[in-house]
């Protein structure tokens, strides 16, 4: 049968793709229509309408965009949702770690998930080609022009949790999605039931800042996974809410009933890898550029950038108030090069306090000349 023509493919097909995605460590696949995702498309809309995605710049109007996945492929029909799970079977709790650790949320520990992902998806994409001959295909995970969660939705490969994940069943959220836009007709899954939130609101109160402002309306600008990955300056009101996060946020999945029991993926999909779940905070504060090209910029969290990263270990330090943390913090207020980790090695170090930290800030606001660093140092001394 011809992937241009308009027969629709046996589901012999289909079924043959969801073996072989359950053989290559897949959590699900999908089949959806490539057609407008009319009702994320107004989802979307009332978030940027609340405000909820303005440091994404999306702005009102460019909603299309990301809702049409027939307009991404010549002659697009059918739209392949995938997940891959990235829960481990065994793995001791960061949280109980000691000494001054930070925290990394599960989907980044290990190697690039975009990296594994794209993986199975090209395997899945070459058994369509040789079921298909002749389909076209194009890959998408995360960073593509598409929804990935509304696609998942539309396609029944999960349905959404009152935090705005994807559920999908056995393996709950603790999976990354992708998909494979295709002109190959293939028969659709129908969507799955949507609300089994039932009057669970366990994630949104367990959520430090609040962030999930309705079920399933999440306000990107309070998500602790969010602020770990923004640019710039944190606003001091959220950053003791951050804990020792360094790179995204598992609270509101981790508190999830859905979660409970939920099946692990492989292991080897995501090792080895450089970013630990618990790494060492003083370690990354004083990271090279050298160390970090070598290191951390091949992980999940790479493309937020060494500063971002650094900063993120100021804040955490702060929060764990350690006196021995004071004089990497001090040569950080004092030496480094970005005025980002130098305002949060401020705030850290007002938040620590003592002598050796006063001494610290004092110093610093003599030759300090950038109005961000001088505002923290002023905020940390009892003057802003």
């Amino acid at each position: 049968m011809s992937s241009t023509g308009s027969i629709t493919e046996a589901p012999e097909t289909a079924s043959s793709l969801k073996a072989y995605a359950r053989e290559i460590g897949l959590a699900g696949l999908a089949i959806g229509p490539a057609a407008h995702l009319a009702e994320a498309e107004e989802h979307l809309r009332e978030r940027i309408a609340a405000g909820f995605l303005g440091e994404y710049g999306l702005t009102a109007g460019c909603e299309e965009r990301f809702t049409h996945p027939e307009r991404l492929l010549d002659g697009a029909r059918t739209l392949i949702c995938c997940a891959l799970p990235y829960l481990r079977p065994v793995e001791a709790s960061p949280h109980s770690a000691g000494g001054l650790t930070g925290l990394v949320a599960r989907f980044a520990r290990g190697r690039d998930y975009h990296k594994a992902l794209h993986e199975k998806l090209t395997l899945i994409a070459g058994r369509l080609q040789e079921l298909v001959p002749g389909s076209g295909a194009l890959i998408l995970h995360d960073t593509g022009p598409l929804l990935d969660r509304a696609a998942a939705l539309a396609s029944g490969l999960g349905w959404f949790g009152r935090n705005a994940c994807i559920i999908v069943p056995d393996y709950g959220s603790w999976v990354v999605l992708g998909e494979i836009i295709t002109d190959a007709a293939l028969p659709v899954d129908p969507p799955l039931e949507t609300d089994r939130c039932g009057s669970c609101g366990l994630c949104m109160a367990a959520c430090p800042n609040e962030a999930i402002a309705a079920p399933g309306q999440v306000n990107i600008h309070r998500c602790i996974s969010h602020l770990t990955q923004m640019s710039g300056i944190i606003l001091r009101p959220l950053r003791r809410s951050m804990g020792r996060m360094i790179y995204g946020c598992d609270i509101c999945q981790e508190v999830c009933p859905q979660n409970a029991g939920a099946l692990p993926g492989n292991p080897a999909d995501f090792e080895p890898g450089p970013m630990h779940a618990a790494p060492g905070l003083i370690a990354l504060l004083q990271m090279s550029k050298a160390e970090y090209a070598a290191t951390l910029r091949h992980g999940a969290a790479g493309w937020i950038g060494r500063n971002r990263l650094r900063r993120n270990a100021c804040i955490a330090l702060g929060n764990l108030k350690d006196a021995s943390s004071v004089p990497a913090l001090a040569r950080a207020l004092l030496r480094d090069r970005s005025p980002m980790v130098r305002a949060h090695a401020a705030w850290a170090l007002g938040e620590i306090g003592g002598e050796e930290a006063r001494d610290a800030l004092r110093l610093a606001k003599r030759h300090e000349t950038d109005p961000d660093v001088t505002g923290e140092i002023d905020a940390a001394l009892g003057g802003g």
